[in-house]
């Protein structure tokens, strides 16, 4: 809950700093701007608030990603539940100060913008948050010489797949993360879709990893991790 509360602190925070400093005559020069702002926000909240809980807990901080490991095998359900109530109380949290903490409306609830299409947006969603627990997957899950970056390579991710769906959804790939944001500015249309759509993004990653680890993927680049 912790970890969940430092990540959506700094990431809608970083919304409201974005929109507040760059107005509207700055954005109809650079519409850009904002998106790269609140891009890198999100991205480098993630890696930092994994980091932190990553000896916690892993550094669990999306429903999807629990659904996706449950899926996997690797999380029990039990855990899936304590942590996605938890993940979902500490977004709420962090929405609320977010609200209070800095000045104009809240802003940050992800919806489907026009002229995007609810099919379209739904498998915008599924495709990054599949990418995103694959990542997870194979970079935190997975034990080898490089799973000391998975904190900031998932932040990297979630950097880049904001910029690619600001402008069509607000970018979700976190229920949890869209259901505080709703909560605290009350807008709820199209909701379903930032929990379903997520969801089965990371039941696909799931299955994925289940087939690589069926044909015991490992043995096609055996020695990766050797000192030589």
């Amino acid at each position: 809950m912790l970890g969940m509360f430092i990540f959506i602190f700094l990431a809608l925070g970083g919304v409201q700093s974005a929109l507040y400093t760059n107005n509207d005559a700055a954005r109809a020069l650079n519409p850009t701007l904002a998106y790269i702002e609140i891009s890198i926000c999100f991205g480098f909240g993630l890696a930092a608030a994994i980091f932190f809980a990553y000896r916690i807990s892993g550094g669990a901080l999306n429903p999807a990603v629990n659904f996706g490991l449950f899926v996997a095998g690797v999380m029990d359900p039990i855990t899936l539940v304590a942590y996605t109530i938890s993940q979902s109380l500490g977004a709420t949290l962090a929405c609320a100060v977010v609200s209070q903490v800095f000045p104009g409306t809240f802003k940050g609830a992800n919806q489907v913008f026009a002229p995007t299409t609810t099919a379209q947006a739904f498998f915008l969603e599924v495709v990054l948050t599949m990418g995103l627990v694959l990542t997870v997957l194979f970079l935190a899950v997975e034990k080898s010489k490089v799973a000391f970056w998975a904190p900031m390579m998932i932040g990297i991710y979630v950097f880049i797949a904001h910029l690619l769906a600001i402008p069509y959804t607000n970018t979700s790939i976190n229920p949890a993360r869209s259901f505080g944001a709703s909560v605290v500015s009350g807008i709820w249309n199209d909701h379903w879709l930032f929990w379903v759509a997520p969801l089965v993004g990371g039941a696909i990653a799931g299955i994925i990893y289940r087939l690589y680890k069926a044909v015991s993927y490992e043995t096609l680049n055996p020695g990766q991790d050797a000192d030589h």
